[in-house]
């Protein structure tokens, strides 16, 4: 025991025997680090000389406004799709039975809600698209818009 305690009091003497450290500051000479820039004219050039904007564009909303002067012509018709559920599944569904019957498919998130319209203005065809989603355990009906 007295040898451990003989032995910590010789660390400590010869720890505090250590001189302090000192830091060192190396000078820099400011001609050593000078760097020319050349002009690339790369794109990622081009992309940080954009003007920084105050505003961003929103991302979840888009609102797109048609006036007389557009060249859509009149709606034929429509129907909206009701369903029992509306997931991934159903919407995927949805869209792949419409395309076997040459049937725009529009799909319009409101809030929570997501509405589904066929563009057509054929209720046989309307008709027949819903017969199919039975095969897919979608059940659903139509409703004209």
């Amino acid at each position: 025991m007295a040898l451990l305690i003989l032995g910590t009091v010789v660390f400590l003497w010869r720890f505090a025997q250590v001189s302090t450290p000192q830091i060192y500051t190396t000078k820099t000479d400011s001609s050593v680090l000078s760097y020319a820039y050349k002009q690339t004219n790369s794109w990622f050039e081009k992309v940080a000389m954009f003007a920084k904007k105050d505003y961003v564009l929103p991302t979840n909303l888009m609102l797109i406004k048609m006036d007389n002067n557009s060249e859509f012509g009149e709606s034929k018709g429509s129907f909206e799709i009701i369903l029992d559920r509306c997931d991934f599944y159903s919407v995927f569904c949805i869209t792949r039975v419409a395309k076997e019957f040459g049937v725009d498919a529009t799909i319009v998130k409101r809030g929570l809600d997501s509405l589904i319209y066929l563009n057509t203005a054929d209720q046989k065809r309307a008709q027949n698209i819903v017969l199919n989603l039975k095969k897919y355990n979608i059940h659903s009906k139509i409703k004209e818009d």
